[in-house]
């Protein structure tokens, strides 16, 4: 032992990262642009129910501008799912669990209405009255004005689910080293 080391350290070793932050093993052949496609226009179209509902009101009808907003988000998902499916970091399990329930969140919430109500209420209104500051207070009744709301809208959400994944990561990392190897580990003292 070196006279400068600490008799009382712990052996040096490679800590062992838990499963949850292992990447996945990728001998999977990866999804068909048509099932990627499904399954983001479902979950858009399921997801913007809300703010379809709300929308139709405030916007006079402007079912176009919404529909053609909604169809732009899933072919932003439709493009980035494509493009980085084969990335580290989408093979990574952590990520995979990360985007799994924060989608799969997004769509139980909307299927409880009120819920997903108060959020695309709040970004909804927020959307609008900007909108109409910057366009004016009848902008949103035109096609360009429920586009640029509908997006703008989307952009707000689409924050809101980066906040909600960072602290569905948070508690990933912490309750990952429970299950390690598939069993809660004992706090018996090793050999």
């Amino acid at each position: 032992m070196a006279p400068d080391q600490n008799p009382f350290a712990p052996p040096e070793s490679e800590p062992e990262l838990a499963d949850a932050f292992k990447p996945a093993v990728t001998t999977k052949k990866s999804h068909s642009l048509g099932w990627i496609a499904t399954r983001w226009l479902v979950v858009c179209a399921v997801s913007a129910v809300p703010s379809f509902y709300l929308g139709t009101e405030v916007s006079k009808g402007q079912f176009a501008a919404m529909t053609l907003g909604i169809l732009i988000f899933a072919a932003i998902y439709i493009f980035l799912d494509c493009k980085t499916s084969g990335l580290p970091f989408r093979q990574n399990r952590l990520c995979v669990i990360t985007l799994r329930m924060v989608y799969v969140t997004r769509m139980v919430i909307t299927v409880i209405f009120p819920i997903a109500m108060f959020v695309d209420l709040i970004c909804g209104l927020t959307s609008v009255a900007c909108t109409e500051t910057i366009f004016g207070s009848r902008a949103i009744q035109t096609f360009p004005g429920a586009l640029f709301t509908t997006l703008l809208q989307g952009v707000m959400l689409n924050l809101v689910l980066a906040i909600y994944g960072l602290l569905v990561i948070g508690l990933v990392m912490l309750f990952a080293p429970l299950f390690r190897n598939g069993s809660v580990p004992s706090h018996a003292p090793r050999d």
